[in-house]
């Protein structure tokens, strides 16, 4: 674990510098971070981060209504589909259950995809299909 004072020392800089650049070629840019960073965020909005990626479920203070109230008219996020016991342990219609509340919660300022970086090897492809169905289904509306 690093501090957030650590991270505002030596990382943030750097980021702020990477997201400058993207931002100059006419980009908006993700910051991706794993775990419990919601002491971080407004860092990242500080260095000019355009979303943040992911929104890890099961992470300590990432519940998603609480980063929307909190950061939701500053970035936008990535991610909030749980992929360590939802996606591979849940029904289709619980996965499905889960992005409309996703939606509920983030009309804008969401990107519906998994809580990780990747589709875990436990995740089945019934799950996969459900979330991007429903995901699909939320954003027609």
């Amino acid at each position: 674990m690093i501090s957030p004072e650590l991270i505002r020392e030596f990382v943030i800089p750097g980021a702020k510098q990477l997201i400058d650049l993207v931002h100059s070629y006419g980009v908006k840019a993700i910051y991706h971070s794993c775990g419990a960073i919601r002491r971080v965020i407004p860092m990242l909005i500080e260095a000019g981060a355009d979303a943040i990626h992911p929104i890890q479920a099961m992470a300590s203070g990432m519940e998603p209504f609480g980063l929307k109230q909190d950061f939701g008219t500053s970035v936008s996020f990535c991610g909030g589909v749980d992929t360590q016991y939802l996606l591979p342990n849940g029904s289709s219609n619980e996965v499905k259950a889960a992005v409309r509340n996703l939606r509920e919660i983030f009309p804008t300022g969401l990107i519906i995809s998994p809580s990780h970086e990747v589709i875990q090897v436990d995740v089945s492809p019934a799950s996969i299909k459900a979330m991007f169905d429903e995901a699909q289904e939320t954003y027609n509306k």
